[in-house]
């Protein structure tokens, strides 16, 4: 998930701007919050990113001041996704999404 903070944000025509390959959603701000574990009383800097596998489990997330997007940022987030895509997926048999880790 990569973050915006835009309570008017259009969806549709982000998706149709960006011709988006992947699913985009909207939630309000303290949704996002919670559901990166980030406090609401700290500061934290956009773009939030999070790396999800295949099973639903957050396997990295950054802010927008960590060292991941210093340099070589597009080249680290090729690497995370494709090292999350050699895995292999949930199993069919699972019934309920699996929690949040880090």
């Amino acid at each position: 998930m990569e973050g915006a903070i835009n309570p008017d944000a259009n969806v549709p025509a982000f998706v149709k701007q960006f011709n988006a390959p992947f699913p985009v959603g909207l939630v309000d701000n303290m949704a996002a919050l919670n559901y990166m574990e980030l406090s609401p009383v700290i500061r934290s800097f956009v773009p939030f990113m999070l790396f999800i596998d295949r099973k639903g489990m957050i396997r990295a997330e950054y802010t927008g001041s960590d060292e991941f997007f210093a340099n070589q940022q597009e080249q680290r987030i090729k690497e995370e996704a494709l090292k999350l895509l050699a895995e292999p997926g949930a199993s069919a048999t699972s019934k309920s999404p699996a929690k949040k880790s880090k």
